[in-house]
């Protein structure tokens, strides 16, 4: 990613000066962590800043005597190429910065002047190319998130344009950064998903042939996943029981309801699998699931199921139909 800056100055050079600092000279600042924090306050990440190239346009008097006219960059920079312009005397050169994490001075002093002539080299713009090295997205909360660093421009400092500069635009950078991070995220349910029925495996045979109370009832229901984000999975009942749901006949007898969650592979909860995780009830209580790689078309169920304890009362109470409403909530928006 490339950017122009607000800095120009001017620089004068001495042709096969005693000092580098007083050629053309440019130090780019090092690699710098950044905090970068959500625009509601809850949640904020690092990430590591860092430039990685250097571009300016520099305009000197006379094309033979330029600085940079044919010259051979020297220290932590390597040429990526240059335009030269012969009326008005302008360069514009591209360099890259060999060790963006801690970048050597580079050094420029070309041209055909003789030793100790100086001159005055107007540098007319700054662009930089730059890289953020970012935490995985799929670890991020949706929303904007801010930061923002300062660097000091001048002799010693962050960005340094050695000796002899003049009409510096300014002796400070602030960069400021703006993540907008917007997650993918959906459920999809077949339909007649609203609607689960709950029966022994294999169905009623075994009861109505012998009386055999059923280990449980239970119903899976099938969906499938695309998540890219963190999100947050609560239940919410009709009919509560304690910390959960229950179903209930017309006589308000009820049976207690254990609802569960399993998810594919790439969700995590707590930094393990998912699978027949219980939910619980109330936002307050939602349980947090984390992204480890992005989640596209993936296959999940929603369990709901009556152990045998309970079953052996709805039996006692044979032809009644018992039932309650449970709402499943998958809350992206942390």
């Amino acid at each position: 990613m490339t950017v122009t800056l607000p800095i120009t100055y001017t620089k004068t050079t001495i042709r096969a000066a005693s000092d580098v600092r007083d050629t053309f000279f440019v130090k780019a600042p090092a690699r710098r962590e950044i905090e970068v924090r959500s625009d509601d306050g809850l949640d904020s990440r690092r990430m590591m800043f860092e430039w990685t190239a250097l571009s300016q346009r520099v305009l000197g008097a006379n094309i033979n005597r330029h600085t940079l006219y044919q010259a051979s960059v020297e220290g932590g920079c390597s040429s990526l190429g240059n335009v030269s312009q012969l009326r008005p005397a302008l360069i514009s050169y591209l360099w890259s910065i060999g060790n963006p994490t801690s970048p050597g001075a580079c050094t420029a002093d070309g041209g055909y002047a003789a030793a100790g002539f100086s001159q005055n080299l107007d540098v007319q713009e700054t662009s930089v190319a730059f890289q953020l090295d970012l935490p995985p997205p799929y670890r991020l909360r949706s929303g904007i998130y801010r930061g923002s660093t300062t660097y000091r421009i001048g002799p010693g400092m962050d960005f340094d344009f050695g000796n002899g500069v003049s009409g510096l635009s300014g002796d400070t950078l602030t960069v400021n950064f703006e993540l907008d991070v917007q997650h993918a995220f959906l459920f999809e349910f077949p339909p007649g998903s609203e609607r689960a029925v709950l029966e022994p495996r294999g169905g009623w045979q075994a009861w109505l042939g012998g009386g055999r109370v059923p280990q449980r009832l239970y119903r899976d229901l099938p969906f499938r996943v695309w998540s890219t984000g963190p999100f947050k999975v609560y239940k919410l009942c009709q009919h509560d029981s304690g910390t959960g749901c229950a179903i209930r006949d017309a006589a308000s007898h009820q049976a207690d309801l254990e609802v569960a969650l399993s998810l594919p592979g790439g969700i995590q909860h707590g930094g393990g699998a998912v699978q027949r995780l219980p939910l619980p009830t109330g936002r307050a209580m939602a349980l947090q699931f984390e992204s480890v790689q992005p989640v596209a078309n993936r296959p999940g169920q929603l369990h709901f199921a009556i152990e045998s304890d309970q079953v052996r009362g709805m039996l006692a109470n044979a032809g009644s139909t018992y039932s309650g409403l449970v709402t499943v909530v998958f809350d992206a928006e942390l």
